[in-house]
């Protein structure tokens, strides 16, 4: 069944469907380690008859732009594909690859990590005929299946013609107990493996990660070719699909020709994601009329908004020491004009599919302008003696167009 997918047939991103920071520093993170490379948005997503150029170019002396991209959705499991056209150059790192979102509390673990591949030409250890392939330790040593083109010691594919002079697609089986790489519809190894933390607890479900990096100890260990630059990595698209049992299932993940046979690699589980609060649009109660459903005009002579937000609880979802906040932002400045916090074990319960519902009293903005009511939920947890605040992952259900998962929801709109 297919859950995911982006053709990349649009003018621009989707930035519902993907970010273009990694997750950590408060989704601002722009590198990994010694990496030359900082993901920016100056021209390094750029669209074309349906291809996605993800650029990485020189910017200074020793310095370099790059572009990624990140799934905002999650998932648990399922078989993920790319069709993709490599770069060239010494000192490049393209990489298709799944690591861990946050989990329930809003932290972030690693591993849990995937690579399912990593494209580095280094111009002696590394070159265009080799491709890393394989998960983050823990996992084991012991593979299912072989295919004489993986030399399982160092985790590489080996080709005898060079893999950035086509169009190539890149494809992974994620399983509960195993993982199996194919390359153009070819199985290239099987091993077991699960997505288990450090402290051997099932990792936060796994986001997809596209991204295009330069230099570094890895890649840039004899030196970068700077006179190869501007490259790209090109994505045609990026489908996720989840094996089910239903009649909804089909053979075909998309329209993809080289989705792996469901009955050999097919799986059972009962989760395909985490499941999250979700974040319902709210009633008026009080101190706004409604033009349509999603923007709130306030009366003259009001001060107070008043607002009913209903919240759909997952079963077993802790509300102690967890709070719901509330605020009133200004859209075009960002500035926030009033913030109100409630507990959430203190909610009134709605009925049986876990919703509850919270009564929010927000001071009006006292100038005139357009505002967004936003929600989030922050959880305090106990962490080295020392109590740390995380916000958490929500769905966002509210009518307002924005990204399904997020740490702050848009609730709704308002005109002053």
């Amino acid at each position: 069944m297919l859950v995911f997918a982006d053709e990349f047939d649009r003018d621009g991103l989707d930035r519902t469907k993907w970010a273009t920071r990694y997750i950590y520093q408060n989704e601002t993170l722009d590198h990994f380690n010694d990496e030359k490379q900082r993901y920016r948005d100056n021209n390094n997503h750029i669209f074309s008859a349906g291809v996605l150029d993800l650029v990485a170019r020189q910017v200074g002396d020793g310095s370099y732009e790059s572009g990624m991209i990140r799934s905002r959705q999650t998932f648990y499991y399922g078989y993920f594909e790319a069709r993709v056209f490599l770069p060239k150059g010494r000192g490049i790192w393209p990489a298709f690859w799944l690591v861990g979102d946050y989990d329930r509390d809003g932290r972030t673990w690693h591993p849990p990590e995937v690579d399912i591949f990593e494209f580095v030409i280094n111009g002696k250890d590394d070159t265009e005929k080799m491709l890393h392939s394989g998960p983050q330790k823990p996992a084991s040593d012991t593979f299912n299946f072989v295919d004489n083109t993986f030399e399982t010691r160092h985790g590489e594919m080996r080709s005898s013609a060079p893999l950035n002079e086509g169009w190539h697609v890149a494809g992974l089986v994620w399983a509960p107990t195993e993982i199996t790489f194919f390359w153009d519809g070819r199985p290239i190894y099987s091993r077991p493996y699960r997505w288990l933390r450090k402290d051997g607890h099932l990792g936060p479900p796994a986001q997809v990660v596209l991204n295009f990096a330069v230099g570094g100890g890895w890649a840039g260990r004899y030196g970068i070719e700077d006179r190869a630059f501007p490259q790209s990595f090109k994505i045609d698209y990026v489908r996720v699909c989840q094996f089910t049992s239903s009649d909804e299932g089909k053979s075909r993940c998309g329209d993809s020709e080289l989705t792996p046979d469901p009955t050999r690699y097919g799986y059972s589980s009962d989760i395909g994601d985490m499941q999250k609060p979700v974040l319902l649009a709210p009633d008026l109660i009080r101190g706004a009329s409604t033009s349509d459903s999603q923007v709130l005009t306030e009366p003259n002579g009001h001060r107070e908004i008043r607002l009913r937000l209903p919240i759909q609880f997952p079963p077993s979802y802790p509300t102690q020491n967890r709070t719901l906040q509330v605020s009133i932002t200004d859209q075009l400045t960002g500035a926030r004009e009033s913030t109100v916090t409630a507990a959430l074990h203190v909610a009134q319960d709605k009925g049986s599919n876990g919703t509850r519902t919270f009564d929010v009293v927000l001071p009006a903005p006292k100038h005139p302008g357009t505002f967004v009511i936003k929600g989030q939920i922050a959880a305090a947890l106990q962490e080295n003696g020392s109590q740390v605040v995380y916000n958490v992952p929500l769905t966002c259900s509210t009518g307002i167009v924005q990204p399904v998962k997020s740490l702050t929801c848009d609730l709704t709109l308002l005109k002053n």
